[in-house]
């Protein structure tokens, strides 16, 4: 079933006459660097989704990239990336490398170019959740850097930021700042084979809502919270039910330990959620959610059987079952 939704979802793709660029970089999400878009409207060619954003195409009239002096910077607004450093994140999350080139208005720059404007826009007291996601990815994990406004940075205080930030109120209920502090504990893991400080008390921080998303915000029919991490809420808005719980499937399946994920409740909460994407594909679910809640499919499904959608890069966390198969398939 995970497989047919994925699939049968991936036969309808976005276009660039009717949707935003925000929409276009959640298609990536969805199915990674392999993504692609039709141009100029539902009949039209296919062209990589990320290769289209990053030089300088339109959707909708819009384009994510601009020149800010002699910086390339990603726009934010309506149609746009909604926080700071949300696209950078999605390149990461799609293994974009770093020398991948950039194109606005003639001018070529790379990710790396982009990398080093988000490191210059670091600022305190601020939310820093998709920045952290990027950096995580992009820098090793002693580096340190200095912002605009004078101020040094490092993992680990980005990490410590994020940990004092609340997650009501945070984008997506938190699910983002949880996984970005599991991103970069995992990071660090594979650095130096361990964690140190800062680092354990954020392992701590996202285990322990782990195990309360299995405690106290799981519902009878598999979904979670429809008020996220605040309290238990089940809700019946099906569109409502499909925001919260695929963003945080997608977190639990991107970051618990791999035995988690043969847990019946593990197994209850993705069955919900494959199961109503599955059942009504024709419908037009929001695009955000949807393409979150098929990541999480396409997570799980990497995960477990080592079984990779065509193109897609989804697993972040813990050994792979099936790493045979998975190296067969990702050479196929």
């Amino acid at each position: 079933m995970i497989a047919r939704t994925i699939a049968s979802y991936s036969r309808r793709p976005l276009n660039t006459q009717q949707h935003n660029p925000w929409e276009a970089m959640h298609w990536a999400i969805a199915y990674g660097p392999a993504s692609q878009l039709r141009l100029g409207g539902p009949g039209g060619d296919l062209v990589s989704c990320v290769g289209w954003l990053n030089m300088a195409g339109r959707c909708k009239g819009q384009v994510m990239l601009a020149r800010q002096g002699e910086q390339v910077v990603a726009l934010r607004g309506k149609g746009m990336q909604g926080h700071v450093a949300q696209y950078l994140a999605v390149l990461a999350q799609c293994r974009v490398a770093r020398n991948s080139p950039i194109e606005v208005d003639g001018r070529g720059f790379t990710v790396a170019d982009l990398i080093r404007s988000e490191q210059r826009a670091c600022a305190g007291n601020t939310e820093l959740t998709f920045t952290l996601i990027a950096l995580a990815h992009y820098l090793d994990s002693d580096e340190t850097w200095t912002a605009a406004d004078g101020s040094e940075w490092s993992l680990p205080r980005l990490v410590r930021e994020e940990i004092g930030q609340p997650l009501r109120g945070a984008p997506c209920g938190g699910t983002h700042r949880l996984f970005g502090l599991a991103y970069a504990c995992q990071r660090r893991r594979e650095a130096t084979g361990g964690l140190d400080g800062v680092y354990p008390s954020a392992d701590h921080y996202v285990r322990s809502q782990q195990q309360r998303m299995f405690d106290e915000l799981q519902n009878d029919d598999g979904s979670f919270s429809t008020d996220w991490f605040n309290r238990p809420e089940d809700g019946d808005d099906i569109e409502r039910k499909l925001r919260t719980s695929g963003h945080m499937l997608e977190f639990l399946v991107s970051t618990a330990d791999q035995h988690v994920l043969y847990h019946p409740r593990t197994i209850a909460a993705v069955e919900f959620v494959a199961r109503i994407l599955h059942d009504e594909p024709a419908r037009e679910w929001k695009i955000g959610p949807m393409c979150h809640a098929i990541h999480g499919l396409s997570i799980y499904q990497e995960r477990l059987w080592g079984s990779l959608t065509p193109g897609a890069v989804a697993a972040y966390h813990g050994p792979m079952k099936a790493r045979q198969q998975q190296r067969m398939a990702a050479v196929r």
